[in-house]
């Protein structure tokens, strides 16, 4: 089990786990593929994935960059942890009433939801970074032709420039 985190300087750090090397491939496919990339190589990524693999069990921690982002990969203190697949008792069927009882950690899977977050938010900085504003998903031609300004704010006092004719 591994706990698996998603790094760079805009984007807010998301942590995620993967059970094994192929839900940490997936992640690393992921993080290509929100940033707009394909792999380039699969055999070359999959040989990169499993040698940060290999860092995080000896060394405790493995890096790899995967274009502009950083992924740490750290070995899970405690897999107990992460046992928990739902909050209900295997047993319920057979009399048993037990259920979790809370303190376990639900498994965060970098999933679908998880790529079109992230998509998103390095989207929001390719817009920062250019002039327009990721807050409100304006190009920077799209601004306020009078002030210059996003959706952000208020427009009450700006003018209007007139259609030529």
């Amino acid at each position: 089990m591994y706990e698996v985190t998603i790094q760079h300087r805009s984007v807010a750090e998301k942590t995620f786990t993967a059970k094994d090397g192929g839900e940490l491939r997936t992640l690393v496919y992921g993080v290509a593929r929100a940033q707009g990339r394909e792999v380039d190589n699969d055999s070359d990524m999959i040989a990169e994935v499993g040698a940060v693999r290999s860092r995080a069990d000896i060394e405790g921690v493995g890096l790899i960059e995967v274009y502009g982002l950083t992924v740490e990969v750290k070995r899970a203190e405690d897999e107990i942890d992460y046992a928990c697949e739902g909050h209900e008792c295997l047993d319920v069927g057979l009399g048993e009433s037990a259920y979790c009882d809370g303190t376990c950690k639900p498994r965060t899977k970098f999933d679908r939801a998880a790529l079109v977050d992230l998509s998103f938010a390095l989207d929001d900085e390719d817009l920062d970074e250019s002039g327009g504003c990721g807050a409100c998903g304006l190009e920077v031609d799209q601004m306020c032709a009078a002030c210059g300004r996003c959706n952000c704010d208020r427009h009450d006092s700006c003018k209007r420039p007139t259609a030529a004719k």
